[in-house]
């Protein structure tokens, strides 16, 4: 009897002691990206080479953007939304497609389970004058612990696309530095 009662506060011991130890931990993972996939759009107005290939913010103000799952099963079938942003933004605020934004999380699918395409129309029912593609996801994402905390690591990301041409592009989202900052899609009229 008395070996159970100091066996149960041994345990008893051991959790506050483990307790106090990584409630006094503070957990800055910087994980909200490891997922992430930004899409920027080059300006008309650039520098470049060939500022045709650019947008013009006026025609960035409204983006519509669709997902679909890729089990055509999976209810609901599509979902759209339409994100809308300041013209002042339009070139330094990326739009980022994450687990749970801009649409909301369907249970634990997470956003490689689905296909996206972006496209540019007067509204959301118009044809579109620019369409991108994003039509494969592949992300390797471990948890890394360290004492009390457990943060999410996202150790590869390749997205394939398609843009308004046709053309199909494979692009490594990887954050080399291993750090799970955005790296955004330069978007041009090519």
């Amino acid at each position: 009897m008395l070996r159970s009662v100091f066996t149960w506060l041994l345990v008893l011991a051991t959790t506050v002691l483990m307790a106090a130890c990584c409630g006094s931990v503070s957990c800055e993972c910087e994980d909200a990206y490891a997922d992430a996939i930004g899409l920027t759009f080059s300006p008309t107005d650039s520098a470049s080479t060939n500022p045709a290939q650019g947008f013009r913010s006026a025609q960035l103000t409204t983006v519509f953007l669709v997902r679909v799952p890729r089990d055509t099963a999976q209810r609901p079938s599509a979902d759209t939304i339409a994100i809308t942003r300041p013209r002042a933004t339009v070139y330094t605020q990326p739009i980022v497609i994450n687990n749970a934004a801009p649409f909301t999380q369907t249970g634990n699918r997470r956003l490689d389970q689905y296909t996206y395409k972006l496209y540019l129309a007067p509204s959301r029912r118009a044809a579109a004058t620019y369409t991108y593609l994003i039509t494969d996801i592949s992300l390797t994402t471990d948890y890394q612990a360290d004492g009390c905390c457990t943060c999410y690591q996202n150790t590869r990301k390749q997205v394939v696309t398609t843009n308004n041409k046709g053309v199909r592009q494979q692009f490594d989202l990887t954050d080399p530095a291993a750090s799970n900052q955005l790296i955004p899609i330069i978007l041009t009229r090519q």
